[in-house]
């Protein structure tokens, strides 16, 4: 008989944490593409030479502008994440700096021998490490006291698909996951750089679709 499973599957709407910044910010970008527009119906459009100006002048405003509020939300993006990794207690980010140490001696063909070795790498300085513990039917790779240790080799968007039930899975039961993955390659033929960008599109897709009180309690680390 197939074991009854206790937990419920949980879904997530997708929410907009950065409402309050971006909305006043595409309202300026609205209102300004639309004031440019009505000057060049209600004043423009009829005289060539004013068309002429307006593209030389107007044209050039809207772009700068636009890419400039562009530059500005990257930056806030990044100044936020970079203040939820600062935020992070001490142990987590001696625990991250430890498993980044880690260098295979070679590659591997499965994922098994990346668990191994890891585990290795940590014992010496966490001997209460233990290597997949089932608690009430969740069994994640290591786990360090109440910390979660996922790894994943290789990291593709099957897998990466499957992510956000994991989260739900661990974290009820865990205060920390950290995510470890290996050989990262999202689409077959692409190269490193297109898959880095499809997999840190993916990643961040996954933050925004995690409620807030677990979004901060994942560490991403690729190997």
């Amino acid at each position: 008989m197939a074991r009854k499973k206790y937990y419920k599957k949980r879904t997530y709407r997708k929410r907009n944490y950065n409402n309050q910044e971006i909305d006043p910010l595409t309202w300026w970008i609205v209102l300004l593409w639309a004031f440019s527009y009505m000057t060049y119906i209600w004043f423009i459009k009829d005289n060539i030479e004013n068309i002429i100006f307006f593209l030389k002048i107007f044209v050039p405003i809207l772009i700068i502008s636009t890419w400039l509020i562009i530059f500005y939300l990257h930056k806030r993006k990044k100044e936020k994440e970079q203040k939820r990794i600062n935020d992070y207690p001490d142990f987590l980010l001696k625990l991250e700096s430890k498993i980044k140490t880690y260098k295979p001696y070679k590659k591997f063909s499965k994922e098994e021998p990346y668990q191994i070795w890891l585990h290795g790498h940590l014992q010496n300085e966490y001997p209460e490490l233990e290597v997949e513990k089932t608690i009430e039917y969740t069994r994640p790779d290591i786990i360090v006291n109440d910390i979660a240790i996922e790894i994943k080799w290789p990291t593709n968007m099957q897998w990466l698909n499957t992510l956000q039930d994991k989260i739900a899975k661990y974290l009820p039961k865990r205060k920390y996951l950290f995510i470890v993955l290996f050989d990262i390659n999202i689409v077959k033929n692409k190269t490193e750089e297109e898959n880095m960008k499809i997999y840190e599109d993916k990643k961040n897709q996954i933050l925004e679709n995690t409620i807030e009180s677990k979004r901060d309690k994942i560490i991403f680390i690729e190997m």
